[in-house]
Order: C-alpha cells, then structure tokens, then sequence
C-alpha cells in the first residue's frame, strides 16, 4: 500500500516518467497544439497528456489565414487582420471586396509554437517527448502507442500524423503546394490593408495558379506562389515563376528575403474514418478536416476540437456521433475538385466568376459549409453550368460504385 502511494505521489509531481495516460497526441503541429490548448482552456486539467513529435518546431516554417467573423479560440495569436481582400483575373482586372461582419486573419506559425511551448513548460500534466510515432495497438479500455523510443499507454489517442492513401480509384485527387517569400522591399510598395486572395497573372495551362500576397506593412509582405495540380514542381519552377513575378508585377529586382515557405496540401475527397478505432481519434487534415476543394483547414480543426472536448466534458467520452461537414457540402466540394482536376472550366474564370458575381459573406458561408439551400442556389446559379452538372454526375455515378 505504502509503495502504491509512492509511486502515485511521483507520477503526480513528475509526469515525465509515467507510461500511462489519458490523452495521448501524435504530432505538435497546428491541430495537435490546438486540441491541446482547448483541453486546458475547457478546465480539463487533470488530464493528463503525453505530445508525442519527431522534432519540436522552431521555425515559422508556416502561416494560417483564415476568414471570422467571432473571435476564435487563438484570437490573441493573430499577427495581421483585414478588412477588404482583392481578387485579380488572368486579364488584370481587380476586384476589391469588403468583407462586412468577417475579418480575414493570419496566425504565424511560430508564434503558436513559442505560445505553447510556454503553456506546456508550466503545465505538470502535460509531458512532451521528441519520439516517432511506429505502431498503435489497440487493447480493451485504450491503446498501446509504440514510438522508436518505447511504449506508451492511453486511453485516447488524438493522432494528426496518419497519411491518407490515396488509393481510391473513385476519388479525386489533387495538391495544393506553393513556395512563399516574406520580403522585405526598399520602398514602400505594398497596401498593408488588403491582402490579395488570388491573382491569376500567371502562367498556367488550364490548371490553377496564383499569386497570394499578406501584406505586413508597406514594405513587408508574403508573396507566394500556389498551384492546385497533380504533381509539385521542381523547387526552380516555383523559384523561377515567383521571381520573376516579383520583379514584373512589383517592379521589384532588389528585395531581401526574410523568410521562405513550402507546403503540399492534399486535397482530395476519398473518404476519411476520422473515428477508425474505438480509442483513436484522427485530428487536422489526418481527420478530415481540410476542404477537400480549397486546402482551407485551419478553422475546421479550431472548430471540431472545440466540439471533441465540448462532448467529452458532457459525456465523458470523446468519439461523437455528429458529422463533421453536412454531406451536401462534401458533394459541393467532390464537384468543384473534380471541375479543377479535369479542367473542365478554366480555373481562373471560376474564381472570378464566383467572386464577382456573389456577395463575399455568401461565398465565405458556401466554403465553410454554414450556407443556406438559398446561398447554394445563388452560388450555383453564378457558375458555369455544363462543366459543373457534368461534373456532378459524375461524383454521383464514382459515388455509386464504391
């Protein structure tokens, strides 16, 4: 009994050397810090939690926008907030859109990192361990987490790691991968209060291909360039395409690069098990959680993770019955995924079309899945209509020989 009582007092005050847990999370990225952050936020902080990651982030190797328009869960991360986006089609004409009740935000990746690194050196129920996730097993009232440093034992798992196979032959797949620039100009040559969503000058082949640009200040901004295709390029394509653009459409040849970031997003609707065993819950784009028709993932994951502990607090369990998306909106999504990957409208008039010809809150409503069979119809309405009712037949018929 004694020695029992022993060893409780040390697990208590020094969490880093037990082996058994209530959460386990695979993966220190923006989902698995996310979920963490609601854990403790929601007063559950007897929990206790291992983070598992291969490697602890200590660059901004990542940025987050996103469109709000109550404030969120990280509101207090946010590095810039607009008002007003542009849009700007192959031909060069520009659309100025205010954005009403919303604000489009932007978190740094370091900054979440360094946020959290803090709450977790000061929270004696979390341990964080620098180890590679190799095998799970499940067992009756949890699951074995084995690592290529040893093995752990929780109750729930919250794994962001798993990678989507991609092996559906009735699904379609595309990436959404782009190289990105924050540069620092000599001049004062940016607008630092309207972010361009996309600016369709460049070149491109039917497909989808952007400029993105964050403006910072007047002479600080990101400037990326995004592409939804099948493949990523070789780095001198995006580096070649990017520069130049820069030096064209800015007027800029002499700029410092004050940091860089590459990134591939899977977007693809083959379907997701985002509960695959009973004690394993999958997280971020692992779960699903990214729009398989834009790459947008960062409010879903702050949303669902902030539903997963709601429900765990009122029911003690963590798996919830409720879906993540609507199914009409997963259908939205296989139609337009499947009009970019089979280029059946230029990608560059859809987006314009679709900007152009609706107010931007019913597009932002359409793109999170909070719109009305009235907002669907109106933005139905706006695209074009053979490519799309072409392409929805065909999700119906993939659909119906699963």
């Amino acid at each position: 009994m004694k020695t029992n009582c022993v060893v409780q007092l040390f697990e208590r005050f020094m969490p880093g050397n037990r082996s058994e847990y209530d959460v386990i999370i695979a993966g220190a990225g923006m989902a698995g810090l996310s979920l963490l952050w609601q854990i403790r936020q929601s007063g559950l902080n007897d929990l206790t939690v291992l983070l598992l990651d291969q490697n602890i982030k200590s660059t901004n190797d990542r940025t987050w926008s996103f469109w709000e328009k109550t404030p969120g869960p990280l509101d207090h991360l946010v590095f810039r907030s607009w008002n007003e986006v542009r849009v700007t089609n192959s031909e060069g004409q520009e659309l100025f859109m205010p954005l009403g009740e919303y604000h489009y935000k932007t978190i740094r990746g370091i900054d979440l990192y360094r946020f959290m690194d803090q709450q977790i050196a000061s929270d004696p129920r979390t341990t964080r361990s620098v180890e590679r996730m190799v095998n799970v097993v499940s067992v009756d009232d949890g699951i074995n987490v084995q690592t290529d440093v040893g093995t752990y034992r929780g109750r729930t798992l919250f794994d962001s790691t798993y990678q989507l196979p991609l092996s559906d032959p009735n699904a379609t797949h595309l990436l959404q991968h782009f190289l990105g620039y924050v540069i620092k100009s000599p001049k004062p040559i940016f607008n630092p209060e309207r972010p361009d969503l996309m600016n369709f000058q460049v070149p491109h082949s039917g497909d989808c291909r952007f400029i993105y640009i964050l403006p910072f200040s007047e002479t600080e901004a990101l400037v990326e360039y995004t592409l939804f295709t099948e493949k990523v390029l070789e780095e001198s394509e995006y580096i070649n395409v990017l520069t130049e653009w820069i030096s064209k459409e800015l007027g800029l040849n002499e700029y410092e690069i004050l940091e860089q970031e590459f990134g591939v997003i899977p977007m693809s609707d083959e379907p997701v098990e985002e509960f695959p065993l009973p004690h394993v819950i999958r997280i971020g784009t692992a779960g699903g959680y990214t729009n398989p028709a834009t790459g947008y993932t960062f409010k879903t994951t702050q949303k669902r993770v902030t539903q997963l502990v709601e429900h765990y607090k009122q029911t003690g369990n963590w798996r919830m019955k409720s879906r993540l998306r609507e199914p009409r909106f997963d259908f939205y999504s296989s139609v337009l995924l499947d009009v970019l990957a089979n280029r059946r409208e230029l990608a560059a008039k859809l987006f314009w079309d679709l900007y152009r010809k609706n107010p931007i809150e019913r597009v932002f409503r359409f793109l999170d899945g909070e719109s009305t069979l009235i907002d669907d119809v109106q933005v139905m309405h706006s695209s074009p209509k053979i490519p799309f009712t072409r392409a929805g037949w065909g999700v119906l018929w993939r659909g119906m020989n699963r």
